[in-house]
């Protein structure tokens, strides 16, 4: 510890001139080392990252943003298909997505329901919500009661799942992927079932870090 000198009551302390160069040479190397402490610590990229959409932040959705995103599609006001997607914000498809649902199934999502799902999610900030439109009611089919299941217990508004073949990512030109529909209409010999979706509910979850 050093050693601290005192002055005698009533007797001032001698001023001592300012050596200003030195004041400024110190000054510019505290400075230096701030500089080198806020490059090595990550800062930059921290704020270029929360300006842009990329990092933790509440700010909007901007396309080419990689987001994480809940969704519910729904026959009416039937949901028939939920999940989570993770995407770059914009990113248009042309070919249906096949993604992992529960009990190991495969389903089937339309590239315009994709599509819908990731420009919806444009502009929503974490913790929003959207609903945009789905594939279209017009997607409708008939399927021969004898075809189905337990179908003495059948009923309008249940949800059937249709076989779909496809190939998968081993190679398998015959494996099974299944598309939810909703039974619309009974009749003597068929059910007729909607397998388009009306419409999507979407949730901006948040941002995906890339970095």
């Amino acid at each position: 510890m050093a050693v601290q000198t005192k002055s005698k009551a009533g007797e001032k302390n001698p001023k001592k001139k300012i050596n200003w160069t030195q004041v400024c040479v110190i000054g510019f190397c505290v400075l230096i080392v701030l500089m080198c402490v806020i490059s090595f610590s990550g800062l930059p990229n921290a704020i270029g990252n929360w300006i842009g959409g990329t990092g933790t932040t509440t700010s909007a959705v901007a396309a080419g943003n990689p987001v994480y995103v809940n969704f519910t599609m729904n026959v009416g006001d039937i949901p028939i298909m939920d999940g989570a997607l993770p995407f770059y914000a914009g990113t248009q498809v042309n070919q249906t997505q096949y993604l992992a649902g529960s009990n190991n199934f495969t389903l089937v999502m339309y590239a315009d329901e994709f599509n819908q799902i990731s420009s919806g999610v444009i502009g929503l900030s974490p913790g929003e919500k959207r609903t945009v439109a789905g594939s279209g009611a017009s997607l409708i089919t008939s399927i021969t009661k004898e075809s189905v299941a337990d179908v003495e217990t059948a009923k309008v508004g249940d949800v059937l799942y249709l076989p779909v073949t496809y190939t998968d990512e081993l190679g398998d030109a015959n494996a099974t992927a299944y598309r939810p529909a909703v039974i619309t209409a009974i009749n003597g010999t068929d059910l007729i079932v909607q397998y388009g979706t009306d419409t999507i509910n979407i949730e901006m979850v948040g941002y995906i870090k890339t970095s």
